[in-house]
């Protein structure tokens, strides 16, 4: 049997070049209503970003509705889908979290983008 071609692998440390931040989100303290700011859980973190495209898009659409974007991280214990991801001047909700074959190795987050830069093309 051949050897898989490494070229064909998903993912591989050397394609994650770029650093991203993982947030929980800030929100309203219910006993005296005021806001807190949202709190890094891990600061730089190498990831690789991707848009979606055509059938991988719908197949995306399927798990969790207005994904755009996957985020693929080495694996990290703690991560939730409530939380944020902020890259560069943007920032990414996440929607659902794949861990292939759940053999923790490495983490596709499923993402969309927020605010004021959502929708714009970079």
């Amino acid at each position: 049997m051949p050897l898989p071609r490494l070229s064909s692998r998903r993912h591989t440390i050397g394609g994650m070049s770029r650093q991203i931040s993982l947030f929980l989100p800030g929100g309203r303290n219910p006993a005296d209503g005021s806001n807190y700011p949202a709190s890094p859980m891990f600061q730089a973190v190498w990831a690789d970003i991707r848009s979606l495209r055509g059938q991988e898009l719908d197949r995306a659409q399927q798990i969790a509705q207005e994904v755009e974007h996957v985020i693929s991280i080495a694996y990290q214990t703690g991560v939730t889908q409530n939380m944020l991801v902020e890259f560069e001047n943007r920032t990414f909700q996440i929607h659902y979290i794949e861990d292939e074959d759940e053999r923790h190795i490495f983490l596709d987050l499923y993402c969309a983008e927020v605010g004021q830069n959502a929708g714009s093309s970079s």
